[in-house]
């Protein structure tokens, strides 16, 4: 009977009270820090585990803040340019005052992730409290909403979306909290580092203008919710203003018939939105509402409005602020649709599901969650009580549901598993090419259409004239250029008169040339899909044309000549070598 007791005692409500004092609040809290600390760790520890290892994303938006740390770094750079300009102000300014703290932009990056992470949890954790005043489910929620962000590649990456999570949290939490500065404090935040999770905030609390009563939605009667609403409005307003007075050379986004055009936007294109399937719609891609497909256990939460009224004892402590699961969703479908509806001046519309969602879903989970163990141990007490014995059905029942309670706890951790799949690391294929460019002058430009050619500024802060990785075609001023260089390197590349490659290595000021070993060998530019499914593709497969045809470049006659590394995968060409080879 003592562990019957014992165990009634995790889901005991708290009263309001004592909701943030009582000892079972500090103990499940703990808990819940400590599944972010784990998260971090092992996250951080796999972060330094390799000398060439970064995330994915830290490629496009950190590696270039390296310039806070050391000014000569990418001088007249075009991409760091880019990348640096569209960061938000609240981004470029927290990365900027690290740098005078002389802490580096890409250090900074691996551990960052942990901080934000422990903020999120302690907002979230204690919101959770709001809706559903049971301290187990709080943890419950904090644990899963650790493995979504976690096993993912938002918060690990450090990026400006990297935020959103500490920021919404505190943003929710202040709502139900009805405490007003806060409120605004978030909210400006929130636009300093993410815009479009701003406007999906100014959103809710315009939803919440609204009350549903017999069916039909009223206007509320409560002249607080309107001043909250006028109060965000204002601030979103002070701080979207920059953004919509913005003439800087990259404010000029592509229009709708452009990205129609462009095969970047197209199916397996570069920056894909349209043509995608169902499926893709709603897990993935820029134009979909980007579900979280792993871990599935979140997919409980859909069960939450049918449990909300149900006579299951635990779903009657649900308070009236869990209402703002429901206003989130609505207001983040809202922007979604009208990011459809005017694309792409909101730019991408998953922009404004993909996080929130991510906020909802680990919530209403973790209730339906918590309600099901609670009803479970109320039947196995029963069982107890009365003797009987369990049916082989049961027995059956019963080992099966511990398994996936094992399952849905561990498998997100697994370092080597899924975690670090989700958080898309990269890991550096070519060590001795990073070594011997970081030694160069900080002034020196690669050119390359090898994929590895998207870690070299990242791993040798040098230059790079275009890659794949930075091949964004949201911006003509920039991505124009961009096209323009991938046709050059591909010239310089692949052309058999010599004097072509030479005056392209002169246009641009050209120091070194990566080549994959393979690279001369047709099939090599038909499995590269961003060339192939680019507008300036008929350039791309002209030239494999010439290749099939067995004519020979003349880069490859010098492949060994001028050769400065060589591995047994690529070859990093000296371009002044190049120049001075006279031609036959």
């Amino acid at each position: 009977m003592s562990s019957i007791t014992s165990l009634k005692q995790l889901w005991v409500p708290i009263k309001s009270s004592k909701l943030f004092s009582h000892p079972n609040t500090s103990f499940w809290f703990s808990l819940s820090l400590s599944v972010n600390l784990y998260f971090g760790l092992v996250s951080i520890g796999h972060g330094f585990s390799q000398d060439y290892i970064v995330q994915d994303d830290v490629r496009q938006h950190v590696v270039w803040l390296q310039r806070f740390v050391d000014p000569q770094l990418f001088p007249n750079d075009l991409i760091a340019d880019y990348f640096q300009t569209l960061a938000p102000v609240g981004y470029k300014f927290f990365y900027w005052s690290m740098a005078k703290l002389g802490i580096e932009s890409i250090l900074l990056a691996k551990i960052l992730p942990l901080v934000l992470g422990f903020i999120a949890t302690v907002y979230l954790f204690f919101f959770s409290l709001k809706i559903f005043p049971i301290p187990s489910g709080a943890f419950l929620i904090s644990l899963l909403f650790n493995q979504v962000i976690w096993n993912n590649d938002d918060l690990i990456s450090a990026t400006p979306r990297s935020f959103v999570y500490p920021l919404f949290a505190a943003f929710l939490y202040y709502l139900v909290q009805r405490s007003l500065i806060p409120i605004l404090i978030s909210v400006a935040l929130q636009g300093l580092f993410y815009p479009q999770l701003l406007l999906v905030e100014v959103a809710i609390l315009t939803v919440r203008l609204f009350r549903w009563q017999r069916g039909l939605p009223q206007l509320s009667q409560d002249r607080q919710d309107y001043f909250f609403w006028l109060s965000g409005l204002g601030v979103a307003f002070v701080v979207l203003l920059p953004f919509i007075l913005d003439r800087s050379e990259f404010s000029t986004v592509v229009t709708l018939a452009q990205m129609k055009a462009m095969p970047e936007f197209g199916f397996r294109g570069r920056n894909q939105y349209f043509g995608v399937n169902p499926i893709w719609f709603i897990f993935m891609g820029s134009s979909g509402i980007k579900l979280p497909l792993f871990p599935s256990i979140v997919w409980f939460a859909f069960a939450l409005p049918f449990w909300h009224k149900s006579q299951l004892s635990l779903a009657k402590f649900v308070t009236e602020d869990a209402k703002i699961l429901w206003q989130i969703v609505i207001a983040s479908l809202g922007m979604f649709f009208l990011a459809h509806l005017l694309l792409p001046k909101l730019h991408l519309p998953s922009r404004y599901t993909h996080h929130s969602i991510r906020f909802v879903m680990p919530i209403a989970a973790g209730i339906v969650l918590l309600v099901l163990l609670e009803s479970g141990w109320r039947w196995l007490s029963k069982k107890r009580l009365t003797k009987a014995k369990f049916t082989r059905k049961e027995s059956f029942l019963l080992g099966l549901v511990a398994l996936f309670a094992t399952i849905v706890i561990i498998v997100p951790a697994i370092p080597s598993g899924v975690l670090f799949l989700f958080q898309t690391w990269i890991v550096g294929d070519a060590p001795a090419v990073y070594e011997f460019l970081s030694k160069q002058p900080k002034n020196i430009l690669v050119a390359s259409i090898a994929q590895e050619a998207d870690n070299i500024p990242a791993f040798s802060q040098r230059s790079l004239l275009a890659s794949r990785e930075f091949a964004l075609a949201y911006h003509p001023a920039y991505y124009n250029r961009i096209q323009q260089r991938t046709i050059d390197t591909i010239r310089a590349q692949y052309s058999s008169d010599l004097s072509v490659t030479k005056s392209i290595i002169q246009k641009y000021s050209i120091d070194f040339l990566l080549i994959e070993r393979n690279s001369f060998q047709p099939d090599y530019l038909l499995k590269q899909e961003w060339l192939t499914r680019s507008s300036f593709r008929d350039s791309v497969f002209a030239t494999i044309n010439r290749l099939e045809k067995g004519e020979i470049p003349a880069l490859e006659k010098l492949s060994d000549r001028c050769s400065v590394v060589s591995t047994e995968k690529f070859i990093l060409l000296e371009a002044a070598c190049i120049t001075k080879v006279e031609e036959n």
